[in-house]
């Protein structure tokens, strides 16, 4: 019996160790990462975009400072997706794949269904990603998503001033 759960505590630490790569959106295609920080205690949040090119270059992105309206991170992160194609409808950029890790939120875009407490958020994504002649929507492990988490936070606790693009 120790010798299976010594395996299954292997197995387990070699999953965590997984690395999680990024991988470049295909040529003539942008990478857009959204993530989000939540203050339950004060209700406020913070969005972050970073918008990359297909070798990994740096092109553009914003924070913002936020009041959110639900406890729901998946809020602030449909804030930011909401963002990402405010940008992307700005600047032009007609290839785009937006990714965020708030798996549920994906799957509502993707499926274009509604998340009740960001309804509205959700229906002004689709408008804009209807409005974009090639939009997508991918879901990334936490892992995988670590520079915007850091941008969201720092934009959180105003160490990063808003709209830095």
């Amino acid at each position: 019996m120790q010798r299976k759960e010594q395996l299954e505590q292997n197995q387990n630490k070699s999953i965590s160790r997984r690395s999680i790569t990024w991988r470049p959106p295909p040529e003539n295609w942008l990478k857009a990462d959204v993530d989000a920080a939540y203050r339950r205690a004060t209700v406020e949040g913070a969005t972050a975009v970073v918008i990359w090119d297909n070798s990994g270059r740096l092109l553009t992105g914003e924070s913002m400072r936020i009041i959110t309206h639900s406890s729901l991170v998946a809020e602030a992160e449909a804030e930011a997706m909401r963002r990402v194609l405010i940008l992307a409808t700005n600047f032009n950029l007609e290839k785009i794949i937006i990714k965020s890790d708030i798996l549920p939120l994906v799957q509502a875009v993707k499926s274009k269904t509604y998340i009740a407490e960001v309804e509205p958020i959700l229906r002004d994504i689709l408008l804009l990603a209807e409005s974009l002649s090639n939009c997508g929507f991918t879901w990334v492990p936490r892992q995988g998503n670590k520079i915007t988490d850091g941008v969201a936070k720092c934009s959180l606790a105003g160490q990063l001033e808003e709209n830095w693009r």
